[in-house]
């Protein structure tokens, strides 16, 4: 009994022992816990709706009409006497002054010839009109004499349209800088050769003119300024330096533009400087020259950009807005495009204090 009970002592710490040698050889157990999601929310920004008054104003860079060191020519051949009544530099002179005039004897002679018959008929009339006044007869003949004056008056100014193709006269105002006479031979038909004289006028421009083009945009709010010829105003420099200019010529040109089925207008303004002493206006004209229009003055209004307006294919007009911490769809009655057509003047659909969702994260 006493080895039977030794025997399974024995036995049992065989037992133990192979356990824990097996135990020391088996692999760890892994444990794992079981993981938990954040749900992500979407967070948005927004930017408050507020009034506001609005300058809406176009850009306008102004281009040159006239530089100083304008020039103006014109020929003659060598067979043909020219006058000069203007040849001295430092000269002024306005547009339209005759600077010289071609001598054609033969026109002078037709001039001449017309006019003494013009003087002749009106003689005849001028006795005619007051033998009728004393008489009370020859009103037949005094009637003719008269269509002989129309006529020798038609006759005559015809001859006088012909000199008048002979002066040539400036095309602007200015001062005459210098005047140079050169010439180039030619051939006439008969190959005999002859010399074609040019004079050249430089001026030294007494102001310079400007002009300011206005596009289709624009064209309608200059219009509403009521602006006119001689009315003045300011144009400005890179620099922000002021010049006052008056409004020398205003046109507006029309055409159909076929791409938008609709008629364009384009206005152009000439201005002139409206001089003040120190100022060297050559120098002026050398760099650009702007213009600020003023397209909409708008005031205590609500506007959207655009690129937060979304248009249904119905045509509506909707934005989101942040109402009660959620997204939510505004329509929108939208009004006339402001600050240079990037927004919309809203009409309904949006009040002070909105919150305009300008975009959105996921956190």
């Amino acid at each position: 009994m006493k080895t039977k009970r030794i025997k399974l002592n024995i036995l049992s710490f065989i037992i133990v022992i192979c356990t824990v040698f097996l135990s020391s050889c088996s692999p760890g157990i892994d444990t794992y816990e079981i993981p938990v999601f954040n749900v992500m929310e979407e967070k948005f920004s927004t930017v408050e709706v507020k009034k506001q008054d609005i300058h809406d104003w176009d850009k306008i860079k102004l281009s040159l009409k006239t530089t100083s060191g304008t020039t103006f020519s014109f020929n003659y051949p060598e067979y043909e006497k020219c006058t000069l009544y203007v040849s001295e530099p430092g000269t002024a002179v306005k547009k339209g002054d005759v600077l010289g005039v071609i001598t054609d004897k033969d026109l002078e002679y037709d001039l001449r010839l017309k006019q003494e018959d013009l003087e002749l008929k009106e003689l005849l009339y001028a006795e005619l009109y007051n033998k009728y006044l004393a008489t009370n007869e020859g009103y037949y003949e005094m009637q003719l004499a008269l269509l002989d004056v129309e006529q020798a008056q038609y006759n005559y100014n015809k001859a006088v349209e012909k000199m008048d193709t002979l002066k040539f006269k400036s095309p602007i105002d200015g001062i005459i800088e210098k005047v140079v006479e050169t010439y180039k031979q030619m051939n006439d038909s008969f190959n005999n050769p002859y010399k074609v004289y040019t004079v050249t006028y430089t001026y030294v421009i007494e102001n310079y003119l400007l002009d300011i083009s206005v596009a289709d945009a624009g064209s309608e709010a200059f219009q509403k300024l009521g602006l006119k010829a001689d009315d003045t105003y300011q144009i400005y420099d890179s620099s922000n330096n002021i010049y006052n200019v008056r409004i020398a010529r205003i046109y507006t040109t029309s055409s159909y533009n076929s791409y938008l089925r609709r008629t364009v207008r384009n206005t152009v303004i000439t201005v002139e400087f409206i001089k003040e002493e120190g100022i060297d206006y050559a120098n002026v004209v050398k760099y650009a020259l702007y213009y600020n229009l003023t397209l909409k003055q708008l005031n205590n209004v609500i506007v959207i950009p655009k690129n937060l307006v979304t248009k249904t294919s119905s045509g509506e007009y909707y934005t989101y807005v942040l109402e009660n911490n959620k997204k939510t769809i505004r329509y929108l009655t939208l009004g006339t495009q402001v600050l240079n057509s990037t927004s919309y003047v809203v009409l309904s659909g949006l009040s002070e204090n909105d919150l305009i969702i300008t975009g959105s994260v996921m956190e």
